[in-house]
């Protein structure tokens, strides 16, 4: 069920489920706010004990980035947030497929042994000596030795893993905006973590200061592309839909692993393109990353969205798992 609230317009019945809504002085409908909003604080990060530099396990305070770091100066590198179970990263294949496509992409040089099980072994290592059995969030950020023009100098790979306190469950629904302030390229990086995330900060600053937990991001032909850390699926009909990879989203990991699992479930995706208008009319809305698997949304701006089928997939998968 989709419900539309109408500035000015007759009540409407919610069924179930509660009126997130307060009217301002000039009568307009607006997300009550949230201080800070819980999205916000379910993803920050609090480094724990080790990092693990290039290798060497060292204190998070140290320091390690020179004045011609290119991650600093150019954005240069691309990175990785996985989810540690105690035992292993979820889905450590599909962060690698993405990541060293990325690292291909843009042409780092990969001798002398940095391979998907050199890299695996690295984050093993910090894992096991920060978090041992606990679940732990990782990030993974490579970047290009130090250079201070624009032009490389050397193309091997500098690497920093992290790993901190796996943030408490919380499937408090979500309610979201639309930034317009600026959109995606569909190009050849939109698929990819790269270090500049200026545009998915601008958005979720933009959600926060407008009381809601995460803003939906446009890329350049004006249709949905994703929310600020996650990717869309939505439900209308029975049917799931997620933008393709063809409209600049990211290429996230638990979307993979949920358009390989839900056929087998009996249920139709599609990936396809939607557009501004169109997700207005779906019935059901959930966010999908490595960390948070599956966080159903309530609103968007003034519409709101039913979460029957988000509950169901939540426990079919968590079943399917156990």
């Amino acid at each position: 069920m989709i419900i539309r609230q109408i500035p000015g317009g007759g009540s409407n019945r919610l069924h179930g489920f509660e009126r997130f809504l307060s009217v301002s002085k000039s009568g307009s409908l607006y997300a009550k706010p949230r201080d800070p909003p819980t999205f916000e604080r379910a993803m920050r990060n609090e480094l724990n004990l080790r990092v693990n530099y290039n290798g060497n396990l060292i204190d998070p305070q140290t320091p390690i980035a020179t004045a011609a770091n290119r991650g600093l100066r150019f954005g240069d590198g691309v990175f990785e947030t996985m989810y540690w179970d105690g035992q292993k990263i979820e889905n450590l294949d599909f962060h690698f497929d993405r990541l060293f496509k990325g690292l291909m992409i843009l042409q780092f040089d990969l001798s002398d042994g940095f391979t998907r099980e050199f890299l695996s072994e690295e984050i093993k290592k910090l894992c096991e000596s920060n978090s041992a059995s606990v679940r732990a969030r990782v990030r993974l950020n490579i970047f290009r030795e130090d250079g201070p023009v624009l032009l490389p100098v050397s193309n091997k790979p500098v690497f920093i893993i992290e790993s901190s306190v796996y943030p408490e469950e919380n499937l408090t629904p979500l309610r979201l905006t639309i930034y317009k302030g600026e959109m995606k390229s569909t190009g050849v990086l939109g698929n990819l973590k790269t270090n500049n995330y200026l545009l998915n900060t601008l958005a979720i600053q933009f959600a926060k200061d407008n009381g809601f937990d995460d803003a939906i991001i446009l890329n350049s032909r004006g249709n949905i592309c994703e929310a600020s850390s996650s990717n869309l699926f939505m439900v209308q009909k029975g049917v799931l839909f997620t933008p393709a990879l063809s409209q600049g989203c990211v290429a996230g990991t638990k979307r993979r692993e949920l358009l390989e699992i839900l056929p087998t479930l009996g249920f139709q995706v599609e990936e396809t393109i939607i557009t501004k208008d169109m997700i207005f009319e779906m019935e059901e809305i959930f966010l999908t990353n490595a960390i948070r698997p599956i966080r159903p949304v309530i609103c968007i701006e003034n519409t709101y969205y039913s979460r029957e089928l988000t509950g169901m997939l939540v426990r079919l998968l968590k079943g399917a798992k156990e």
